[in-house]
């Protein structure tokens, strides 16, 4: 017998995030038809609530509830420091280390095997931000992937022409490992241990 056709949307609808294939989404589905009705819309509620409160800071990129970002607009962050990260899970990584500077959200990578490129990152915003605000540190913070040290380098490239520091976060981040994954003291002294660029 076949299933529903709603059924099949809603499967189809899960399979698209990232992380979860045709199996898991079909286990989700069937899961969110067996629990009770209250919790399963307690999670759409949850979608729709995020979905309308959260915004992407007009700065740096960074996912808030107001707009500049609470980052952005703490007078208490260095003001001369952005770490450049791929996307708010990193910046809520870096933020567990104590890290007080600001950031730039990339929003991705350079991908070009999944169709991104840099001109759908953050980059032109960055290149704005880095003549109107004093900087005088950016620290490229990518993944230690094939993706994020191409994305990394590029930005190398472009921005070595901004006249300013340009720095690269240390190895101690495990080859193939992401960000928002590592230890916070793993990325403090990956952080700490940054090197010059070109």
């Amino acid at each position: 017998m076949a299933r529903p056709a709603s059924l099949e949307t809603l499967m189809h609808a899960l399979a698209r995030l990232p992380g979860i294939g045709r199996v898991t989404s079909e286990r989700l589905a069937y899961h969110l038809m067996a629990v009770p009705e209250a919790e399963a819309l307690e999670l759409a509620a949850a979608i729709r609530e995020a979905r309308s409160r959260v915004r992407v800071c007009s700065i740096c990129a960074n996912l808030d509830s107001c707009d500049p970002c609470g980052i952005c607009g703490d007078p208490e962050r260095d003001r001369g420091l952005l770490l450049v990260v791929e996307g708010p899970r990193e910046v809520a990584a870096f933020e567990s280390t104590g890290y007080r500077g600001l950031y730039h959200v990339l929003q991705g990578r350079i991908a070009p095997l999944e169709g991104v490129g840099e001109e759908d990152l953050t980059i032109a915003s960055l290149r704005d931000r880095l003549r109107k605000e004093e900087i005088r540190e950016v620290v490229l913070a990518t993944d230690p992937d094939l993706e994020g040290e191409a994305t990394a380098h590029r930005l190398a490239e472009i921005l070595q022409k901004e006249g300013l520091r340009l720095t690269r976060i240390a190895r101690g981040i495990p080859a193939g490992a992401t960000i928002a994954q590592v230890q916070h003291t793993i990325l403090s002294d990956a952080l700490e241990g940054r090197r010059d660029l070109g």
